[in-house]
């Protein structure tokens, strides 16, 4: 009965790692013959153990890092011994707990981190874009009509970042369109936002629409050394999740996307990127999602999950300036999102300072420069110096 159920549990295991070698841009053939080693040799450490390192240090190396997820991933799914909270099988709740301690070095004593409260705010959900023509892509088109939303998480300090967004049987995620994901899933699209691919924008405009997960890398923005992975249910895989428009994770597993790269801040102006969402022959956008963010404490660092928090495209927030005295002011902003600019700030930073006054001198005369013309009088001339001189002030 045992050698059946040990062979049945490496076969789930070898499953699950090819699965990850498949889908996963973070894995190679390399990680696979390490999990394959991991499982061969039956891999163990002290399940009673009462510190993280004792849990997550398997190898005796002094650092929670690469070797330490190889292990955590190949038990993910099974009857394995990464099994934390006592449940008999190694899932989300038992990922959730290794995450943060993930690149931690072990040469003192650790402790559990404690739970924060308030530092997750909510959801913030954006149309990024309303396609008002077709747009050509590599296996299909988005066609004209559509919609492309961005989601993203609000964070009350600016040390805090996301770690993982998840759902299971005890709280599940729920994502839901009336249309359906646009490039999400499948043998060829995205499912993280690692697998966004932006060569292939330039002839085909669309991929730039794909829909895709994030715990805070913006497809647009290079990010060194971080990385969104993916786990769920082998029966399961999130990136099959797309049909109908549902992507669901609610069994007893259960699945997450999340940080497994260097843990960074990446949010700007308090909000971490999560998701885009292009929605073909629909509109509608809702869901409800659960969130594993690292935070920022006074003392140092803590952990915080929100669960249970919903989004819909019947509460629309429009991300931009919300200053009425910046020259970028805009009235439809319900959210201030990126920098406002102001009459004299012409190197854009936000400030103005002797750079912004460099710049005004060398438009000196000129009778075509609106923006250096702070008197409208159609000249830049010593007045527009003078009033620039009472906005240094």
């Amino acid at each position: 009965m045992n050698g059946g159920f040990s062979q049945w549990h490496n076969l789930i295991a070898i499953k699950f790692s090819i699965k990850l070698v498949a889908y996963g841009n973070s894995f190679n053939m390399r990680t696979l013959q390490a999990i394959l080693l991991c499982i061969s040799l039956t891999c163990t450490y002290a399940s009673q153990s009462q510190t993280p390192c004792e849990w997550f240090d398997w190898d005796g190396s002094g650092f929670i890092g690469a070797n330490t997820w190889v292990y955590v991933l190949g038990q993910y799914d099974t009857a394995g011994e990464m099994d934390v909270d006592s449940s008999g099988w190694v899932n989300v709740r038992d990922l959730l707990e290794f995450l943060p301690f993930y690149g931690t070095a072990c040469y003192d004593e650790s402790d559990w981190y404690e739970e924060t409260t308030g530092h997750i705010e909510g959801l913030i959900l954006t149309e990024w874009e309303v396609h008002e023509t077709e747009l050509t892509g590599l296996l299909a088109n988005i066609p004209a009509g559509s919609i492309t939303y961005r989601l993203y998480a609000e964070l009350s300090h600016e040390g805090d970042h996301v770690l993982a967004v998840y759902g299971d049987d005890e709280a599940p995620l729920n994502i839901s369109s009336d249309g359906t994901f646009y490039g999400f899933g499948g043998d060829f699209g995205t499912v993280v936002v690692d697998d966004y691919n932006s060569n292939f924008t330039a002839m085909f405009p669309a991929n730039a629409f794909s829909t895709m997960l994030s715990c805070g890398e913006v497809p647009e923005v290079y990010a060194p050394n971080s990385m969104t992975g993916y786990v769920s249910h082998w029966l399961a895989p999130l990136h099959e999740l797309n049909a109908n428009g549902d992507i669901v994770l609610a069994d007893s597993t259960g699945g997450a996307w999340f940080s497994n790269g260097s843990q960074m801040q990446l949010q700007q102006d308090g909000l971490v990127f999560l998701g885009q969402f292009t929605i073909v022959d629909g509109s509608t956008l809702e869901g409800t999602l659960n969130l594993l963010a690292k935070t920022e404490t006074d003392g140092g660092e803590g952990i915080e999950t929100l669960e249970g928090t919903t989004f819909s495209s019947d509460n629309i927030d429009v991300l931009g300036c919300t200053d009425a005295d910046a020259t970028n002011f805009d009235p439809s902003a319900t959210y201030m999102y990126g920098m406002c600019l102001y009459p004299g700030d012409y190197d854009e930073d936000g400030m103005i300072t002797v750079s912004d006054l460099l710049a005004l001198l060398s438009f000196f005369g000129c009778e075509s420069c609106p923006e250096q013309d702070l008197t409208g009088d159609g000249a830049v001339t010593v007045q527009d110096i003078l009033v620039w001189l009472g906005l240094f002030g």
